[in-house]
């Protein structure tokens, strides 16, 4: 791959006692079954001036069937079988909303318990029930029932409402040691006042992380590259344009290690809502002959080798949504990630398509093609004093002025973006951006050390641009980003998945020899 050089230089109050709100109650049985959901009793906390409610679909307080005839809410699945994911989630759904209409921020668990069987039942395992539960229109995602908190969060005062969406089924997957036995179980809410010390809930990952930093600023113009002279390793806090705060890991090492599912990942970012996104360390081995090209090994690491997309003849090709490296990327979370899917958020990633009116036509520093079409953070790049066409540092006889260069090149600087305007992919994984790569010590096209460097190319799920073949963003094994046709086949790929905010570290200091363990 050493072509690739040359080719660029570049959550006080508690609500005493058990809150127990039971809002579903259903009943699954093999073979022919039926799936019912009920509410049980009006659905409603309140204490004080915090007032959590459950509605139905509606806006309707839920109520026992029966029992007040201002409201009821069933549904029933006759004469069901187990099914497939595919099938499962074209099935009938129950939706119902949390309000709180109180004048204070709670944090609240939906929990799904078990319910009491008749006699003579006996219960389904586990193992044999899928379901999916979206909120606030999140991305449907069947998922296997290895933990029985469906969801945790807070929610805003004034009437803050969330919207549920909940669909639940008999795996297909499903043997005979299942047949004639039944699932029952209720959803329960419980809900408290929310107190945070500092940006983020204590006890929670994201507030160790916080607290165990010394918290440094940057502006909103970022040197385009880690100074380690100048800057330390550590924990920043940075505002994009939008005004999105996130902090971020920055340096050459800083202690960001965490030890999660059996693999080594690094934390790129903590964002405003509590969730802690990583980075695994290495690139993954997974074959799946559907979208690979082959192995690869590098400094020690042997990967799978990935095209970003078959083709690159189509400016569409960039696009990270349709594209070859996300089904690898989620057969690989399929493959090896379910059993930690309880603990893993649908994150909004963003493989940012704004286009760049200003720089495109730019020849010389963007690899000597006219581009049609530049995305992203080509946006954000304040070019300072220095000539992106290069004309400036080019003498006579082939000689170039490397004094001057330097001297230009150390003024760009970049406005990374958090927020996600353009492309949004809600998903449970996805890849890094090139605004990240930047964020954490990172340089577009110069070398410069940071933690992100594994002597090898990997993908950004950033689009870099078009000038007859699609380009998408790749962290070098030289220290830089850059841009590579989409259909390159050497390049590997290190996942990103969005930890939940409810998540806490157990032991661990950050380090690589003491990373943080995840409770």
């Amino acid at each position: 791959m050493e072509d690739k050089k040359i080719q660029k230089r570049n959550k006080i109050l508690r609500i005493s006692g058990l809150i127990g709100l039971f809002l579903l109650v259903f009943g699954l049985s093999y073979a022919l079954f039926t799936v019912t959901l009920n509410g049980t009793k009006k659905v409603k906390i309140k204490t004080g001036k915090l007032e959590l409610q459950l509605l139905d679909s509606n806006n309707n307080p839920i109520y026992v069937t029966g029992q007040n005839s201002e409201s009821s809410y069933a549904i029933n699945l006759d004469n069901q079988v187990p099914v497939s994911d595919e099938t499962g989630l074209g099935t009938q759904a129950f939706e119902f909303k949390l309000k709180n209409t109180g004048n204070i921020k709670a944090s609240y668990t939906i929990y799904l318990d078990d319910v009491a069987l008749e006699e003579g039942e006996s219960r389904i395992d586990d193992e044999y029930i899928r379901y999916s539960l979206t909120k606030n229109g999140s991305e449907e995602n069947p998922q296997a029932l290895s933990s029985r908190e469906l969801d945790k969060g807070t929610i805003d005062i004034d009437n803050t409402t969330n919207e549920y969406t909940l669909k639940i089924w008999i795996a297909e997957n499903a043997i005979n040691e299942a047949m004639d036995k039944v699932f029952n179980a209720t959803l329960r809410v419980e809900g408290t006042q929310y107190v945070q010390n500092g940006p983020f809930e204590e006890g929670t990952m994201a507030a160790t992380l916080y607290n165990a930093s010394d918290k440094l600023t940057l502006s909103s113009d970022v040197a385009n590259g880690f100074n380690s002279e100048n800057e330390s390793d550590g924990l920043y806090k940075y505002t994009d344009e939008e005004g999105t705060e996130t902090y971020v890991y920055r340096g050459v090492d800083p202690n960001n290690y965490v030890d999660f599912a059996g693999q080594t990942w690094r934390i790129l970012r903590i964002q405003s809502d509590g969730t802690v996104k990583l980075i695994r360390d290495e690139a993954v081995n997974y074959e799946n002959t559907d979208y690979d090209s082959g192995s690869a090994t590098d400094n020690g690491v042997t990967y799978r080798r990935i095209q970003y997309n078959k083709t690159g003849q189509s400016d569409d090709d960039s696009k990270y949504s349709t594209s070859n490296i996300k089904s690898y990327v989620e057969a690989w979370y399929n493959a090896t990630m379910t059993s930690y899917d309880s603990k893993i958020a649908t994150n909004e990633y963003c493989s940012d398509r704004t286009e760049d009116h200003t720089s495109a036509g730019y020849t010389g520093y963007f690899g000597n093609n006219d581009w049609t079409k530049l995305y992203g953070l080509y946006n954000r790049v304040n070019w300072g004093d220095y000539d992106p066409t290069d004309a400036k540092y080019e003498g006579e006889n082939n000689s170039w002025n490397d004094e001057l260069y330097a001297q230009d090149i150390a003024t760009v600087t970049l406005r990374p973006s958090v927020s996600c305007t353009t492309e949004k992919i809600n998903s449970k994984v996805a890849l890094i951006t090139a605004d990240e790569y930047i964020l954490a010590g990172g340089r577009l096209w110069e070398e410069v050390n940071n933690y992100l460097v594994k002597g090898y190319y990997y993908w950004t799920m950033s689009p870099a641009g078009f000038s007859g073949n699609a380009t998408s963003y790749s962290v070098s094994s030289y220290d830089y980003i850059g841009d590579d046709s989409v259909n390159d086949s050497s390049n590997g790929v290190l996942p990103v998945i969005t930890l939940n905010a409810n998540l806490a570290i157990s032991s661990g200091e950050g380090t690589a020899l003491s990373p943080y363990v995840i409770s």
